[in-house]
């Protein structure tokens, strides 16, 4: 039995979930909703209470002892006195609890609570998370300043911007006094390392003022490509409109999200929503990607491996053969199961049985909107043989 102290609440990683479904049931899930400012501290111990309450009628009604039951739900209990669940935080939380784990999560995208208990955790809800990637950048846009933002985890911070690349146009401009050229060109400060020049228009209006404002974000973008160096960062753009519309006409950055925070980027005292804001980004991203490769795996597959039997897709994810699972995300098929060794602790959602499996044997599921499924189909099973 786990020790009965409160866990940390730790960023998902696909590997440690992989690890936490080996778990033996019953296998109890809870999901706690961010809280919003405003809401008393009361509320999400109200919100704990309740369904622990619930979880033991549950647990008696399966037959649990009332010793093993109670050994169960001791650290559950010990959360009211979290107290990082009394202060409250911008994130839900994710509770997993069997007779051999105790872990909670931090989740980025809004949930509702719930309380489920079966014979394998509850992690269809979990699942976009898993896609996010560990590191990504928002890089905030003005026609004053930039700021890039180095986001990990769940952790944002004022990253230095790549050498050579100065925080302003005028810092970049750095231009004298206007004479009879139509052209000038600026070292663009006096740490450029190995940066080209910037060739900046002297004319006069808005049009000048869009030329500088272009070549400054093509010093920025080469800088950008250089800290990266290759590696598959996404880069968030935030800031208005059209600041966002000339950068990406300009980038040749190859993992520029296609979503923008778009409003004036106030970093200093918006930090934490630009990355709530970012989260979301990517998750709607990761869906129409998951959406536009469902689509082509109808075409490119044959009948006999691709499924839209949910029964036929359990079984295979047992056996090891679905390499990819779509699931609707508004479906659930209760029931019970049995093979092997697993056994269904009462009724339970059989599509997050399958998801559980799937991520058992390496393979990849993904949650869509009805009306992206085929046909009307709850699941989809893309099968390895």
């Amino acid at each position: 039995m786990v020790p009965a102290k409160p866990s940390t609440v730790e960023f998902l990683r696909l590997e440690t979930i992989r690890e936490i479904l080996r778990s033996d049931g019953p296998c109890i899930t809870m999901l706690l909703p961010a809280r919003h400012a405003g809401e008393s501290a009361g509320s999400s111990m109200s919100l704990i209470k309740t369904q622990i309450q619930s979880a033991a009628r549950q647990l008696a009604e399966r037959k649990l002892s009332p010793s093993e039951a109670a050994s169960l739900l001791y650290p559950l209990e010990q959360l009211v006195f979290d107290p990082m669940i009394v202060s409250g935080s911008h994130w839900g939380r994710a509770i997993l609890r069997s007779p051999s784990v105790f872990q909670q999560f931090h989740l980025t995208r809004p949930v509702e609570a719930s309380l489920a208990i079966g014979g394998s955790f509850s992690i269809r809800k979990l699942v976009p998370e898993l896609a996010f990637p560990h590191l990504f950048y928002i890089l905030a846009l003005s026609k004053e300043r930039i700021t890039l933002l180095r986001c990990a985890d769940l952790q944002s911070e004022i990253a230095p911007l790549p050498a050579g690349v100065p925080k302003t146009v005028a810092e970049a401009l750095e231009l004298k006094p206007p004479d009879h050229d139509l052209e000038n060109r600026s070292a663009v400060g006096s740490s450029t390392g190995t940066m080209h020049s910037v060739r900046f228009g002297t004319g006069s209006g808005r049009e000048t003022q869009h030329a500088h404002l272009a070549d400054y974000y093509k010093l920025v973008d080469r800088g950008l490509q250089k800290l990266t160096h290759e590696r598959d960062i996404p880069l968030i753009l935030a800031g208005l409109d059209e600041d966002v519309a000339m950068y990406r006409s300009i980038s040749g950055y190859p993992h520029l999200v296609q979503k923008a925070i778009l409003g004036s980027p106030d970093v200093a005292r918006a930090q934490s929503e630009m990355l709530q804001q970012a989260f979301s980004i990517l998750g709607d991203e990761t869906s129409e990607r998951h959406a536009i490769a469902l689509s082509t795996a109808k075409e490119n597959n044959a009948p006999a491996r691709f499924s839209t039997d949910p029964d036929a897709a359990l079984q295979a994810a047992f056996e090891g053969r679905v390499s990819q699972l779509y699931v609707d995300e508004s479906a659930k098929k209760i029931g019970t199961f049995a093979r092997g060794t697993f056994r269904s602790f009462g009724a339970e959602d059989l599509l997050n049985l399958a998801a559980v499996q799937t991520i058992l044997h390496d393979g990849e599921v993904c949650e869509l909107r009805s009306e992206k499924m085929p046909e009307g189909a709850i699941a989809v099973a893309i099968m390895r043989f």
